[in-house]
């Protein structure tokens, strides 16, 4: 998983779980609403009132949100398919400014509202989040965008029966325990390994001692290369190389295969957790990992004309969210890693530039044309190598008897 799609997930727990209404409760008639930023339309105003009759979408999302941009496109052809038998609503709680930018770049269809008045009236936790509204203004579904195909809207308009998987962000299963797989406590460390907690979101939070050094790490709900890409700081899953007939594909992201890891460590080893939480994975489990160098493509941050003046700020700064890049003395080596959440190749920093550097970047994910403008304001720019490259990575295999 990308650490973009990891803020995603804890930004808008932070804005939502808090919420005790809905205007939305499966198969029960929808509350109006009023949406009254419309972005995009010579109508600015629009109530749910106002459009019964027809089947309703509504879509919650934001320009930041990996996984929404793609459901925007699929929610725009689908909104052109079908006309005006039915009526597709996206709101997001981003700033009308930073939604303009997402018009002008994709050239939508699709009616794009600015509001945050429904954070305190919809329950849900992460975006991409869809509302399946009939024409008598009963919810039919609360989904995942994926779901919503033709045949669904096509049901709608004929006021057939649908049935989508529905989306709890809330919900918790009381059979399902936390159990502790391996845990290790003596005077210099302590190492927990846990089964998957419902109750917990995945990610991760570095630990830090009374004085503020670092002194470990806890991971949530992560596969077992994740936990390794974690503790060997490997940038993303474009550097994870598997081995011995294994794939992604024998790590599922379900239940099973998900764990909850905490490394702690005394003084004498503060400089060693990483090395202590690896160790102990590859103890514990027959498939391990170490890190080694494999030649392969690439993309390449190049510096093209010098423009770029090192920071004077005082104090260092990183700030991300998606495509929302906001920092304060950081090396082009930080700025290739985020990059590299956004590319489907390792990118490496060819740019000889050695201090610490101011970089603000606000892009679409839909139009890569406003990445290459906003780094080529700091005379950077990103293109594919024309060779291959040798990269640091991360060799998962299986251990040996």
């Amino acid at each position: 998983m990308k650490r973009h799609f990891l803020l995603l997930l804890i930004l808008v727990g932070l804005a939502s779980c808090k919420n005790e209404n809905t205007i939305a409760e499966l198969g029960k008639t929808v509350p109006n609403q009023t949406f009254s930023t419309i972005l995009n339309s010579n109508q600015k105003e629009i109530s749910l009132s106002d459009l019964k009759g027809k089947p309703i979408i509504l879509e919650f999302w934001a320009t930041w949100c990996g996984p929404c941009i793609p459901a925007m496109k699929k929610l725009d052809s689908l909104q052109t398919i079908f006309g005006d038998q039915i009526e597709i609503i996206t709101i997001s709680a981003e700033k009308p400014e930073r939604l303009q930018k997402f018009i002008e770049s994709s050239k939508t269809s699709l009616r794009i509202v600015s509001d945050t008045t429904h954070l305190k009236k919809i329950k849900y936790q992460v975006i991409p989040h869809t509302i399946v509204i009939d024409k008598n203004g009963i919810v039919r579904a609360i989904t995942n965008p994926e779901n919503v195909t033709e045949s669904v809207i096509q049901n709608l308009i004929s006021n057939d029966e649908i049935d989508l998987a529905f989306k709890d962000d809330f919900y918790v299963d009381p059979t399902l325990e936390v159990k502790t797989i391996k845990a290790v406590s003596n005077s210099d460390y302590r190492i927990e390994l846990k089964s998957y907690d419902q109750s917990k979101r995945g990610g991760s939070r570095i630990l830090k001692d009374p004085e503020g050094a670092v002194n470990g790490i806890e991971m949530w709900n992560n596969t077992l290369p994740r936990l390794y890409q974690t503790l060997f700081d490997v940038v993303s899953y474009h550097r994870v190389v598997y081995n011995d007939g294994l794939s992604d594909e024998d790590f599922p992201y379900d239940n099973e295969n998900r764990y909850n890891m905490i490394v702690e460590v005394s003084d004498t080893y503060q400089n060693e957790w990483k090395k202590i939480g690896i160790d102990f994975l590859n103890e514990n489990f027959d498939v391990n990992a170490k890190m080694g160098v494999d030649t392969l493509n690439c993309f390449v941050l190049r510096n093209i004309d010098n423009t770029i003046e090192e920071s004077i700020s005082e104090e260092t700064e990183y700030m991300f969210m998606g495509s929302i890049l906001k920092t304060k003395k950081i090396k082009m080596s930080q700025l290739a890693e985020y990059l590299e959440n956004f590319t489907s190749l390792p990118v490496l920093d060819v740019t000889e530039l050695n201090g610490a550097y101011d970089i603000d970047l606000e892009w679409q994910e839909v139009d890569a044309k406003t990445l290459h403008s906003e780094l080529k304001k700091y005379g950077l720019i990103l293109e594919k190598s024309d060779k291959k490259l040798p990269v640091e990575v991360m060799e998962i295999y299986k251990r040996k008897s």
